[in-house]
């Protein structure tokens, strides 16, 4: 197990680069990074989601990516997406946007492999986010009931806040923060509410903020749904 030192991220990347490139050599086509990192947003708690794209990636790679992140500094927060170049290329559109969008090169470039997308494939991934918050919300209100997964799901939620709002104005906002400050209603109070919830500020009834990501969920279907590319 690696020792676990204070987390300076920058360095961390450095290092992780050079193993990364020392285990795949010239067949690593893109390293990146996402999520809070790559937002400029981190906390203490955050994960480390980085994003590995490597030709003709097969079983013994991933093992080898395995072992090679286990004697790494912070292992445990080590998450993202890991591929290989023709899987990725034949990834469904609407999930890939997401990953496209959000994730911050630091070695090669996704644009490099081909990748195009279409208004109808923004539009889908507005859809499905929905789709998957509104179902996961009303299935923990009637079933598990827990408040962890509700904390969960409402900074799920903001991904589709995001991408709703890259859909009605062509803006793409990396940044929650930054987010916040333009978007209304409704979209507004869902950041609000995942940012409070998620640093623990915010005392919340689960059935109520439930209800809120609920209808939340079902007015974006009834809006984007109303809405063909």
């Amino acid at each position: 197990m690696a020792i676990q030192t204070e987390l300076d991220i920058t360095s961390w990347l450095d290092l992780f680069q050079q193993r990364l490139t020392d285990l795949f050599g010239s067949r690593l086509c893109f390293f990146g990074i996402q999520g809070s990192y790559g937002r400029g947003e981190p906390t203490r708690d955050s994960d480390i989601d980085v994003v590995v794209i490597v030709d003709g990636m097969d079983h013994h790679d991933l093992l080898a990516y395995r072992n090679m992140i286990d004697k790494m500094d912070h292992s445990d927060k080590i998450c993202g997406f890991v591929c290989g170049t023709a899987e990725l290329c034949a990834w469904e559109k609407s999930d890939l946007l997401q990953l496209v969008l959000d994730t911050r090169a630091i070695m090669g470039s996704l644009d490099s492999l081909g990748l195009s997308f279409t208004r109808e494939d923004v539009h889908r991934a507005v859809h499905t986010g929905a789709c998957t918050v509104y179902h996961a919300s009303s299935h923990n209100l009637l079933h598990a009931r827990n408040r962890e997964a509700l904390v969960g799901l409402y900074k799920a939620a903001r991904f589709t806040v995001r991408m709703k709002y890259y859909y009605d104005t062509g803006d793409y906002i990396a940044s929650f923060r930054e987010l916040a400050d333009v978007v209304s209603g409704e979209d507004r109070d869902v950041l609000a509410m995942a940012s409070s919830m998620a640093i623990g500020l915010q005392d919340y009834d689960l059935d109520e903020y439930s209800l809120r990501l609920v209808d939340w969920a079902a007015g974006v279907l009834r809006e984007i749904g109303q809405e063909r590319p």
